[in-house]
């Protein structure tokens, strides 16, 4: 039987902050911006393994659709990556290298949210992982109490990442996909709905990343 990625990562709800916050972090309709700026506090005494710097001096930058005006301003990786549906775990490893994604942190939390129309809406399965400063600088989620006794969670975000991808796998299939071809609705056409993924660098600084699945037509 196929597995959910919720069988190994807690998945979080998407109104998940007890707290009045601007945005909510499971609100996977908005994009974080990108930036070292701040709308909530980090204490002082927490490593969170930020490069150093003045959070206070860079704004907070919103997504463009241009990808020369796309770059993030105060970070030297990010964007969007497009991959097949079978990208193999080295390939994976240096894309996380090359984008700045931390592979081995476990201090996020997850959201995750399935398309109704995926035709329309270009994705099938879309995870968000928020690590523990991004839910306290960037969303202004979390108390000072909470963010001091944020829970790990089992998997690394490389891991997660893998992880999601094979299930998504298990579920839609690789190469002229049925399930996919039911889904979309469209058979006897020429051109065939294909498993691929996309991964979002959504803010390297705190921590934000976005990896869904999707079809391209064959």
């Amino acid at each position: 039987m196929t597995k959910s990625i919720a069988d190994w990562v807690r998945i979080s709800p998407d109104d998940w902050s007890s707290k009045t916050v601007p945005v909510q972090p499971g609100d996977l309709r908005r994009f974080a911006p990108m930036g070292r700026g701040r709308i909530g506090s980090l204490p002082a005494d927490l490593d969170f393994g930020l490069p150093p710097g003045n959070p206070d001096f860079f704004s907070l930058t919103a997504h463009r659709s241009h990808p020369l005006l796309n770059a993030p301003i105060t970070e030297p990786t990010g964007g969007t990556l497009y991959l097949d549906g079978e990208p193999n775990r080295e390939d994976l490893a240096a894309a996380f290298r090359l984008l700045g994604v931390p592979a081995d942190a476990t201090d996020y939390a997850v959201f995750l949210t399935q398309a109704k129309k995926p035709a329309e809406e270009r994705y099938l399965t879309q995870l968000r992982i928020v690590r523990r400063a991004a839910l306290a600088a960037l969303y202004d989620a979390l108390s000072v109490a909470e963010l001091r006794s944020f829970p790990r969670q089992g998997l690394a975000v490389g891991a997660l990442i893998r992880k999601f991808i094979e299930t998504e796998q298990q579920r839609w299939g690789t190469g002229l996909s049925p399930q996919l071809c039911e889904r979309f609705g469209i058979p006897g056409l020429p051109f065939r709905p294909t498993l691929a993924f996309g991964l979002t660098i959504e803010n390297a600084f705190y921590g934000v990343y976005r990896l869904w699945s999707r079809a391209w037509l064959m």
